[in-house]
């Protein structure tokens, strides 16, 4: 009788620590939720002005909390050579991109040096607030900011040579053929909601940033 007891009070401690350890563990996953979440929150939390110290001048744009920084001026080894091979991708695909590749900038793209970041570090100060509109940015009539999203798409190799193609094929000084060749580049390798949002910023429509007027 006395062994039994102590086999039922042994079984009723492990049953207890097997609970309570799944408990810790309950708790400790939602801790870790909690923190994942928070810090979600705050990397994308809010817009973010920019002021050049040199012009005296202030823009804002939609980049959150996480990236109002210094980095967004620095261009690093890593994305030049990211932005070389999609656009060689691109261009093997398409290759009536060629000369929209050319005028997005993407081949003249080089790495920042340290002695440049410096630079702009001291330059340039970087402001988080709540929204653009509430510090005073606000877009004029059928005029928005791109939100972030549209901003790296924007400024991705993709986006750029995007924007080079509308920019050709709404130039009427140039050759029909060059014009031509450009509407095809966006025609074959674009879809319909890249195609407008680079039109969109070519045509101002649709702001990377909006200055303080």
């Amino acid at each position: 009788m006395k062994q039994s007891s102590i086999l039922f009070f042994c079984l009723l401690f492990l049953i207890s620590c097997f609970e309570s350890g799944k408990d810790l563990q309950k708790k400790q996953e939602e801790k870790q939720t909690w923190i994942l979440t928070t810090l979600y929150w705050q990397r994308n939390f809010g817009n973010c002005i920019k002021t050049d110290t040199n012009a005296n001048s202030r823009t804002c744009s939609r980049r959150p909390l996480g990236v109002c920084n210094h980095n967004q001026l620095i261009v690093t080894q890593a994305e030049v050579n990211l932005n070389f091979a999609e656009a060689n991708a691109l261009l093997s695909r398409t290759p009536d991109c060629q000369e929209s590749i050319i005028q997005s900038g993407i081949l003249t793209l080089s790495a920042t040096s340290n002695a440049s970041s410096e630079n702009l570090k001291s330059r340039y100060l970087f402001q988080v607030t709540e929204s653009c509109e509430g510090s005073g940015f606000v877009p004029s009539a059928n005029v928005r900011l791109a939100n972030f999203s549209e901003i790296q798409w924007l400024e991705s190799a993709r986006g750029k040579i995007a924007k080079a193609a509308n920019a050709i094929t709404a130039n009427g000084f140039l050759p029909q053929a060059n014009r031509d060749k450009a509407n095809n580049c966006l025609r074959l390798e674009y879809i319909d909601w890249e195609k407008d949002l680079a039109k969109e910023n070519v045509e101002n429509k649709v702001l990377l940033e909006i200055a303080l007027p």
